[in-house]
């Protein structure tokens, strides 16, 4: 059995057209060692093993002069154009994480009801720390009613929309760390109206928040790592004060005339009915 092979077989044995054998023949990349004969170009065993360096190159996007220079150069062994693939194809690896992660995140925003440009997400969070967390969130939470709602609100949510909510919510967490820092109880009644102001923050931009449900978010915010991590982040032991404020102001809107919903005033509570409209 010859060693020796036909340009159709060798085409046929690298997956690659005949035309383009004879192209590298021509240019001096792979030029097969024989000639049969009738003239026919005959390739040995080394020429399929230089052919297969080529294309695995090729593969890898170097251009045919790079190959050319690489290929003949004779101080590189068979093991280091091996090593040297191998690293090119763990940047390539690494090149396609860094694109799936781009895309992930996009889809995680939209997943998550955000509409926002990555821009614009950086204009608004600095990143998309936000997004860090959208596919735990859904796994958790996706069966809620309330995740579908508020999916269908920030979908509609423009990039003010956004500055707005988070300087709300930021105001809230100074106040909140700020009485804390000071000694002030979470049983006080100014940090019992922040905590509220939290519960219609969340009612207001998110989803549907009742003093129920305020009950059953406290909860999370301590019993969630990532969410106690994020406010024990701002000051140290924040979580919790968060979730006796809150606890404190559901509790105070149970007493107030016989349990009716309450909201912050500026004169203390009101009973939700007499909420001023707009």
């Amino acid at each position: 059995m010859t060693d020796d092979y036909t340009v159709g077989v060798a085409a046929e044995m690298t997956g690659v057209s005949v035309r383009t054998l004879h192209h590298y023949d021509q240019i001096g990349l792979v030029r097969p060692s024989s000639r049969s004969p009738a003239g026919y170009r005959l390739y040995t065993e080394a020429d399929i093993a230089l052919l297969q360096r080529v294309l695995f190159y090729r593969e890898l996007d170097l251009d045919l002069g790079d190959i050319a220079e690489v290929v003949s150069n004779p101080q590189i062994t068979d093991e280091g154009h091996l090593r040297r693939q191998r690293t090119m194809v763990e940047q390539r690896i690494a090149r396609s994480r860094a694109m799936l992660a781009v895309i992930d995140r996009e889809l995680a925003a939209r997943k998550g009801g955000i509409r926002l440009t990555p821009e614009e997400r950086r204009k608004v969070w600095g990143g998309d720390r936000l997004l860090d967390h959208l596919d735990e969130a859904e796994r958790r939470w996706g069966h809620q009613a309330s995740f579908a709602q508020r999916q269908l609100r920030t979908a509609s949510y423009t990039e003010q929309d956004w500055l707005k909510l988070r300087d709300e919510l930021h105001a809230i967490h100074r106040g909140l760390a700020d009485g804390m820092g000071r000694g002030v109880p979470a049983t006080d009644p100014a940090v019992m109206d922040l905590a509220e102001e939290l519960r219609r923050h969340t009612d207001r931009w998110f989803h549907d928040c009742d003093y129920d449900k305020h009950r059953e978010l406290a909860v999370l915010y301590r019993a969630n790592q990532r969410s106690g991590r994020n406010y024990d982040d701002m000051a140290p032991g924040l979580s919790q004060y968060v979730h006796d404020a809150i606890m404190a102001n559901c509790d105070r809107a149970d007493r107030f005339e016989g349990g009716a919903a309450v909201v912050s005033g500026s004169h203390g509570p009101v009973r939700a009915d007499e909420r001023p409209v707009g």
